[in-house]
């Protein structure tokens, strides 16, 4: 079967150059998803864009990685959780919450829990969320631009974990701390 090919600065489409040198700035290194996008570099850039997007969402730093390993925990993309997980770490979310997440567990926090909870609906209903499922999100103290902001990460995460699921995109060095494996965390 035909796979991505994981580029570097010489090898990828001279579309994807500004993408790949965009994550070596913010990240120190190019990830491999952002070589393995460059394949498509509007795939690469579309993506980068969204998390820039979000970034500057109303959601704090906590909270967008809540909902980024939520989103990725749910769609079980092993380098998303994993990626993630270190972010969550660097946005210090607490250690019990990152555990929770990856684990697909509840949350103590009942404001964290209740985003957790809205981000998997989110995706689990395709965006179809009744008035009770806005309601309990609303309630813990959010409000429609967030419901907006976690709209903006299952699109960003879709593009990456769908690419991951396809790609088998390998895991950087950076994140083998990190592993997580949605074979190991089947219902």
């Amino acid at each position: 079967m035909a796979r991505f090919t994981f580029h570097d600065e010489v090898t990828a489409p001279k579309a994807a150059l500004s993408a790949m040198a965009q994550a070596r700035q913010a990240f120190g290194f190019v990830p491999n998803l952002i070589r393995g996008m460059a394949n498509s570099p509007g795939l690469a850039e579309g993506y980068l864009t969204l998390s820039g997007l979000y970034a500057k969402s109303s959601l704090s730093p906590q909270e967008q990685q809540i909902v980024l390993l939520a989103v990725s925990r749910y769609n079980g993309c092993d380098y998303c959780v994993a990626a993630h997980s270190m972010g969550a770490g660097m946005a210090k979310v607490p250690a019990d919450v990152v555990q929770a997440l990856r684990d697909d567990l509840p949350i103590a926090d009942p404001r964290l829990e209740a985003l957790r909870v809205f981000a998997a609906k989110m995706v689990d209903k395709r965006g179809w969320l009744d008035e009770a499922d806005i309601r309990v999100f609303l309630d813990a103290g959010y409000d429609m631009q967030q419901v907006g902001d976690v709209i903006l990460a299952v699109g960003m995460k879709t593009l990456s974990n769908y690419f991951n699921h396809i790609a088998k995109t390998p895991l950087d060095e950076a994140l083998q701390a990190h592993v997580w494996s949605h074979m190991d965390h089947k219902a």
